[in-house]
């Protein structure tokens, strides 16, 4: 207890600013217990933008253009939900969806808040360090206490799953950022909060995490590895991922139906009919088959939001469309999810949102690596994710997840700038 409290006393003494100091301990808090405790993500993130709001009238530095840029995609965003909502009909439906969209607008005095303070990325950093623990305790919890087939958390599988994977490379990219001052203790420390994390997400059998652990990995790779190190990180990684493929039957067996299911619906001629359009993975790929009819269909707007289900049934009876996808309000992909419900104008702005930070990124590399990097992980992580989920933009916890790693992580890198 005292040396908890020295901790405080020294925490308190660094950050006189009470703003700064509650901003950090929320930032820190955040990778904790966000799978653990239900709206825990949801509420921070909420907590966060209420101060912003109240911050609104303290002086702060000029916008940088790259800024302004930003903050005017994520309300074109917004208001592709306005346009397309009152352009298909708004009903409850889209009244409803109201309050996760309008986090796309409520980041704006948010990331305003954020680029106050330079240490927003250290906090959350370290409390991913923790988070590992506690992600692992809660796997525990779900496959040995209570005899779950996967590990859900107080959500799903699909978002304990990434939210490991993303918890695990944020862990490798401290390592690699304090690499000069951490101890053995320190790697004792994070190493096994790292295999934690590895092993929640093995044990979620969620695809997404799976494909995102890959695609992620292979960008880190080329971030952290020198050339001449190159081919060993890879055949490490190809050797890991093998080991994890043969001895946990819960990502063996994921990974062989999947890749069973594929191929059974692409030797389909009649995707309509045929059952192979009925199974896991295929009643997924018919989903996105008929996303792209709806895309041609309606370019520009899209269905509307929440309309999916609805346009779902009307391709049915014309038998356009296998009826196993009248199953689903939405399709298991973010850009699909996007382009069908928005239009294709919708989905420019949230490929601006997603790919105009990392362009800014990858413009800047060579000047400020360290912080270029985290963005770039964050990005290719969530992308990687977006893949086999609508989570990302439909969902408040994921939402937040996404908007508040960008805000943090760009924020943090363009204060290089000024």
């Amino acid at each position: 207890m005292l040396e908890i409290n020295n901790w405080l006393t020294r925490f308190i003494i660094r950050y006189p600013d009470k703003t700064e100091r509650a901003v950090y301990l929320l930032l820190f808090l955040f990778p904790i217990a966000g799978m653990s405790i239900r709206h825990w993500i949801t509420n921070i993130f909420n907590l966060l933008v209420l101060i912003s709001l109240f911050s609104l009238n303290k002086p702060q530095k000029p916008l940088l253009k790259s800024e302004k840029i930003f903050l005017w995609i994520c309300a074109s965003y917004f208001s592709m939900f306005i346009i397309s909502s009152l352009a298909n009909g708004w009903g409850q439906v889209q009244t409803y969806a109201l309050g996760t969209e309008l986090r796309f607008l409520f980041i704006i005095p948010l990331y305003l808040l954020i680029r106050r303070y330079t240490e927003c990325s250290k906090w959350l950093l370290t409390g991913a360090i923790l988070g590992g623990y506690v992600l692992f305790t809660q796997a525990y919890y779900d496959i040995f206490i209570i005899e779950r087939a996967t590990v859900w958390g107080v959500y799903s599988k699909n978002i304990i799953g990434p939210f490991a994977v993303l918890t695990l490379f944020f862990l490798t990219y401290y390592v690699w950022l304090n690499f000069k001052t951490l101890n053995k203790y320190h790697y004792v420390i994070i190493g096994i909060s790292m295999i934690a994390s590895l092993g929640t997400a093995g044990l979620s059998g969620s695809r997404g995490g799976y494909l995102g652990f890959l695609i992620t990995s292979l960008a880190c790779i080329a971030f952290f590895s020198k050339p001449r190190w190159m081919l060993a990180s890879l055949m490490t990684l190809v050797l890991t991922t093998y080991v994890i493929y043969m001895n946990i039957a819960i990502v063996k067996n994921g990974v062989d139906i999947a890749a069973k299911e594929v191929r059974s619906y692409l030797k389909a001629t009649d995707h309509v009919k045929d059952k192979s359009s009925t199974t896991s993975v295929g009643v997924r790929l018919e989903m996105l088959r008929t996303g792209i009819l709806f895309i041609k269909d309606n370019p520009l707007v899209g269905i509307g939001p929440g309309n999916y289900h609805a346009s779902t049934i009307q391709y049915i009876k014309t038998e356009k469309a296998n009826p196993a996808i009248s199953h689903y309000s939405h399709p298991h992909n973010t850009f699909l999810e996007v382009a069908s419900s928005k239009g294709l104008l919708g989905l420019v702005t949230i490929l601006l949102l997603f790919y105009y930070p990392a362009y800014i990124y990858i413009k800047d590399y060579k000047l400020y690596k360290p912080t270029t990097v985290i963005g770039l992980i964050h990005i290719i992580a969530i992308s990687s994710f977006s893949l086999t989920d609508h989570s990302v933009v439909l969902m408040n916890n994921y939402t937040s997840i996404l908007l508040l790693g960008i805000a943090i992580f760009f924020s943090s890198h363009l204060q290089k700038k000024h």
